[in-house]
């Protein structure tokens, strides 16, 4: 494991000037001893005490740095759209804004979003915007209308506006944000009702976009017992101790009380004990238990981990976080002991996690040990690879999966312009021999007494492909702590393909995101081609779980989803259709669409809603979102909106039932 002793190793320097310095000052305190100095001697130890005092306790602020351990209890949060009010104006420009906002783009940002809210829900046309922001009609808000025009003054502001103000440490300029922002929701998205009024939305909503949650251990791949030491560092433990001894002989030694100082001199004593030993680096067997191997989603399994000492010596102080997924949460008990052990023993944890579709991999466990004085401390990442594989729900969805003919839109199989066996009625053919007895048209026969044949429209199998937009993009949530749009779109993409397949259908599936690279250096990305039966069903639910563009933690950089889109369009055929999942969180999900449809798709978008309202920027990526599904629509790409709180049945029933009342 480690070239150190499992147990501190001893500082021989520090343990005899402690003990000489401990002994002495007893001695002396007890009148086994006398102490003569001379008035040079008093003077130097005095200032060279005081002196030090002042240093330990200039340090002695950041002294006490314990090593801070992460939340494994706590599933890593998820990114909410428009957490930056800057990445929210920039949905509706066609450059990026930047990192941090300056009040020219800001304004220009607004107006573009205003334009796009006017021209896509009130029909008016790009020059008819333009002049509505000029003159301020766009808006009944004083406020909201002159901060995008150049030709109306704001109004003046009252002595309380002001006070309040200063108070609340608000400015003219980020009220005219807040006010223009909430008016462009109330267009993009209706009346806000209860929602929170334009005096107290706040722009940015700091603690989502600052502080994030440290749900890992570390993201180091570690095989199962190698070990990652971290360097040794001091915790400062003592620090306060060895301040108040050298001020003990400090004032001691100029005001001429020989037993302060040497009371002080017993305190060194005492702060010298820290520098008695190190942080042992202890040899350590991690077993863990998993009660369900191969459990379903939503399902709760205990883990348990046992902690062994199997080195020669004992650990007085050890700290023990378990690596828990970052996507998993636990729900019972906790990740993470505090013990000591002796040789051979062992300690054990207990805790239950709540599992979700994908590959969950344990991260290595981090380990914390402490010598004897706590005054220093080191850490250790130990291998104790686990993984849980959770394959997604196979079942068929109750309602049908919507998609689109060339001339009609329709659910279910495909319905061709063809005549021949089907159940919807085409046309009546001359009857010709050998023609089954069941398609003539016997009412005919009847009256007339000829015979004829009954059409019906054509069915035959739908060739779909089921494609996840898996892009960093796309990990996205109305809340922090709520499930992101990718993993409801992969436990999504599972339903589907079950009841394409229950109808007969050919499904295939593909994602968009980034990849691992090959050994040939080709993207390593998700390609199953349409098919059919019992293994195809397998292939699905495998690489759903287990391909890495479905991961169900976030990546930490993007893909290049152009050459992704460009490698797919190559292998699809030019009928099949093709079932988009995506959150439409960002304007590449519309030129995705938007590319598959221009080459002949038949496109379908199902968008899990992943946006908030209860920030500035949460609203305007919220109307950033409604346009862009305008303009797919628009364009002739149906989009099927995928509420927070629906189910999947729920949404395609109520879309099947919409499309049911507009064809009647």
């Amino acid at each position: 494991m480690s070239d150190r002793p499992e147990g501190g190793r001893v500082r021989p320097i520090p343990v005899v000037a402690t003990v000489l310095a401990f002994v002495g000052g007893i001695a002396v305190l007890a009148g086994l001893g006398t102490l003569t100095l001379t008035q040079a001697s008093v003077g130097i130890i005095g200032a060279i005490s005081l002196i030090a005092a002042f240093v330990s306790f200039t340090h002695r602020r950041d002294a006490r740095q314990y090593r801070s351990t992460p939340d494994p209890e706590r599933r890593t949060p998820a990114s909410i759209p428009g957490g930056r009010l800057t990445d929210a104006i920039a949905q509706f420009n066609s450059r990026e804004v930047g990192r941090s906002y300056v009040t020219r783009r800001s304004v220009n940002g607004l107006r573009s979003a205003v334009t796009a809210v006017l021209t896509r829900f009130q029909g008016r046309s790009e020059e008819e915007a333009s002049a509505a922001i000029d003159d301020g009609s766009w808006t009944e808000d004083p406020i909201a209308s002159a901060f995008l025009s150049e030709d109306i003054d704001s109004p003046p502001q009252s002595v309380r506006d002001r006070i309040t103000d200063r108070i609340g440490r608000d400015d003219p300029y980020r009220r005219g944000i807040r006010r223009t922002a909430v008016e462009i929701a109330r267009i993009g998205y209706g009346e806000l009702g209860g929602r929170p009024t334009p005096e107290n939305v706040p722009i940015e909503n700091r603690d989502a976009t600052g502080s994030r949650v440290d749900a890992r251990t570390t993201d180091r791949r570690l095989e199962a017992g190698s070990v990652h030491e971290l360097p040794m560092r001091p915790t400062g433990h003592w620090t306060g101790v060895g301040v108040v001894a050298l001020v003990a002989i400090g004032i001691g030694t100029f005001a001429e009380l020989s037993a302060l100082v040497l009371a002080g001199v017993v305190g060194i004593g005492y702060a010298g004990f820290a520098y008695l030993s190190s942080p042992p680096s202890p040899t350590l067997e991690i077993e863990r238990t998993l009660s369900d191997d191969d459990p379903e989603p939503g399902d709760e399994i205990d883990v348990v981990v046992s902690v062994r000492n199997v080195g020669s010596g004992p650990i007085l102080d050890l700290r023990y976080v378990d690596g828990v997924p970052a996507d998993l949460r636990v729900i019972e008990g906790t990740a993470r002991i505090g013990t000591a052990l002796r040789p051979g023993e062992t300690a054990t944890l207990e805790y239950g996690l709540t599992v979700t579709t994908g590959t969950h991999e344990f991260d290595p466990a981090l380990v914390v040990t402490r010598d004897l004085s706590r005054s220093a401390e080191r850490a250790h990442y130990v291998g104790a690879p686990t993984t849980i594989v959770c394959e997604p729900v196979f079942r068929p969805i109750d309602a049908p999966v919507p998609l689109q003919a060339a001339t009609t839109r329709f659910t279910g199989r495909l319905t061709t312009s063809t005549g021949g066996s089907g159940t919807e009625f085409h046309s009546v053919r001359e009857y010709r021999r050998n023609d089954p007895l069941n398609r003539i048209d016997w009412n005919r026969h009847a009256r007339t007494g000829e015979l004829a044949t009954i059409e019906f429209h054509q069915e035959r199998a739908a060739r779909v492909f089921v494609l996840v937009d898996a892009r960093k993009a796309a990990y996205v949530a109305p809340s922090t702590g709520a499930v992101h749009a990718v993993e409801r779109s992969t436990d999504a993409a599972a339903r589907i393909a079950a009841t394409l397949l229950e109808s007969g259908d050919t499904v295939g599936l593909g994602a968009i995101g980034p990849t691992s690279r090959a050994e040939r250096g080709e993207e390593d990305i998700c390609w199953l081609p349409p098919a059919s039966g019992s293994r195809h069903r397998i292939q699905l639910r495998e690489t759903l779980a287990t391909h890495p563009q479905f991961s169900p933690v976030a990546p930490s950089r993007d893909g290049r989803w152009v050459s992704q889109l460009r490698t797919l369009r190559r292998r699809l055929s030019a009928e099949t259709q093709i079932v988009l999942l995506t959150p439409l969180a960002d304007r590449a999900s519309l030129v995705i669409a938007r590319r598959l449809a221009s080459h002949g798709h038949a496109v379908t978008v199902v968008s899990p809603d992943p946006t908030a309202e209860e920030t500035t920027g949460q609203q305007l990526a919220r109307v950033a979102r409604r346009v862009r599904r305008f303009d797919l629509q628009r364009s002739g790409i149906p989009v099927v909106d995928w509420g927070r709180t629906d189910s999947i049945d729920e949404l395609f029933a109520r879309y099947e039932a919409t499309i049911a009342g507009g064809r009647r």
